[in-house]
């Protein structure tokens, strides 16, 4: 899907610009193996300008998703609100800018393609390790009985680490240099 935008007329004059808002559906997405699943199409507001070299696009996208916490795996429901930047390009004059810069393609000169900046934008404002709230103690790693709802009264499993075996050893001072 894409969601195309006519930007022929903002070439007219310098500063030129154009509000455009709407809504695109993202689809569902998992994050290493962090599933998220939107609640609904994301909507979004977008100014495009002409910026003399190109075409920017400054504005919000919102968003709502749900996906398991990470702790007690309850679904728990998320909301993005993110500034959006894109930059686009007429075919041609790519060379006049800069190489860090990152930008689009102006479509046959006539239209941008604000679809993939809108996805990137909501996908980097995912949660990493989302909890349904911060006081979650999770899941009993024993009993796999969930802490938010009862004490279980199982004893913590110690954590091993291959650097355990060092805590015993004592190195004294040989007396050497």
């Amino acid at each position: 899907m894409a969601f195309r935008v006519e930007v022929r007329s903002l070439f007219d004059s310098l500063s030129a610009s154009r509000t455009v808002s709407g809504e695109f559906v993202v689809p569902d997405i998992e994050l290493g193996q962090q599933p998220y699943r939107f609640d609904g199409p994301a909507t979004f507001e977008v100014t495009l300008t002409n910026v003399g070299a190109g075409i920017i696009a400054q504005g919000t996208v919102n968003a709502r998703v749900h996906t398991p916490c990470v702790r007690c795996l309850c679904e728990t429901c998320v909301d993005i609100h993110a500034d959006i930047d894109g930059f686009y390009v007429l075919p041609g004059h790519e060379d006049e800018i800069p190489e860090e810069q990152e930008y689009e393609i102006i479509e046959d000169g006539l239209t941008v393609d604000l679809e993939p900046a809108l996805v990137q934008t909501v996908v980097v404002e995912l949660p990493f390790a989302p909890v349904h709230d911060a006081e979650c103690k999770g899941i009993c790693p024993v009993c796999g009985a969930d802490r938010n709802v009862m004490e279980c009264g199982c004893e913590s499993p110690g954590t091993s680490s291959a650097f355990d075996v060092l805590k015993d050893l004592h190195l004294g001072d040989e007396g050497g240099a």
